[in-house]
């Protein structure tokens, strides 16, 4: 899930105001407190906007890496994150099946972000990142470094 005290933190660098950034979101000031207060897992579009306007990794945003660097101002690519899930998964020799009883959820879940990936939380995202050790960045096409975590 999203570290909600660093995305509270950078937000008040910034000098922004929680319903600043719920505007950019275009969400309600109620959600972007949930966001905040990791009481609820955003969207990966959601976390990847603030990943562009804050210029900090997803890493960082999902709280994988302490290091805050800033990154291009690439969005996610979903079509290679698509194949990229898949990839990941394959190398490892892992089932839809096994993943899913890893990381709790459905077989039909993992099977349905395979092929909609825009669907992920920001919570999936760290729990599958997290699973295989793969860089949040790479694996979305926000980067072409292939980072080991």
């Amino acid at each position: 899930m999203q570290n909600g005290f660093l995305i509270a933190q950078i937000r008040t660098e910034h000098g922004l105001s929680q319903r600043d950034v719920a505007k950019r979101l275009k969400i309600s000031l109620a959600v972007y407190k949930l966001y905040e207060g990791n009481e609820r897992p955003m969207k990966i579009d959601e976390l990847n906007t603030l990943s562009n306007y804050f210029k900090v990794s997803l890493n960082a945003l999902l709280g994988i890496s302490k290091v805050i660097r800033t990154v291009h101002l690439r969005d996610i690519d979903y079509k290679y994150l698509r194949f990229s899930m898949r990839y990941v998964r394959k190398i490892n020799r892992v089932t839809q099946k096994e993943l899913a009883k890893d990381l709790h959820v459905s077989a039909a879940t993992i099977a349905k972000l395979e092929k909609h990936p825009e669907y992920m939380t920001a919570a999936y995202l760290h729990a599958f990142v997290t699973r295989f050790h793969v860089s949040a960045d790479y694996i979305c096409g926000k980067t072409l470094k292939k980072e080991v975590l």
